[in-house]
């Protein structure tokens, strides 16, 4: 039996996931009207160790916008099915890797910068099941239009 199952969103088109590492699920959301680009929903499980530390995994999320996001970050916790469900949620500009990371900071030597973007993100902690972790980024609108969808996601989350 997987450690999480949940119901995926109508609309939502599943991508297949790379066989090895953390990425478990793919997802792409259509554009909304105005955005250029559709959204991009990973489902990703690292473990049960230092992995899938939450604060972690949230901070590498947020170093992936320019700027200190962290300090204006959306954050909010709710339970389900008895896991409590850690919440983020940044607006600004995207820095999207084009090359490996290196040097000391382990940056990208080239970054695509994407202006107007958002991210909606979530950890649901399962205990000794490790914790599970839901990322939602792209266009502003689009991610925006994904809100009731990923909310339901998270309230069918089930061990």
């Amino acid at each position: 039996m997987p450690p999480l199952q949940w119901d995926v969103p109508a609309g939502w088109t599943v991508v297949d996931a790379p066989r090895g590492g953390p990425q478990k699920a793919s997802y792409k959301v259509p554009r909304a009207a105005n955005d250029k680009e559709d959204v991009e929903v990973l489902a990703l499980f690292h473990g049960t160790g230092s992995q899938g530390d939450v604060e972690k995994n949230f901070k590498a999320w947020l170093d992936q916008f320019d700027g200190d996001v962290a300090s204006t970050a959306r954050r909010s916790t709710f339970t389900v099915r008895g896991m409590q469900v850690d919440m983020v949620e940044v607006t600004g500009t995207y820095k999207v890797a084009l090359g490996p990371p290196m040097g000391p900071k382990k940056k990208a030597a080239v970054e695509m910068v994407k202006k107007g973007y958002r991210l909606l993100g979530a950890a649901v902690r399962t205990g000794d099941r490790g914790n599970w972790f839901f990322k939602v980024t792209g266009p502003d609108e689009t991610v925006q239009s994904t809100r009731s969808a990923l909310q339901a996601l998270l309230e069918s989350a089930r061990p």
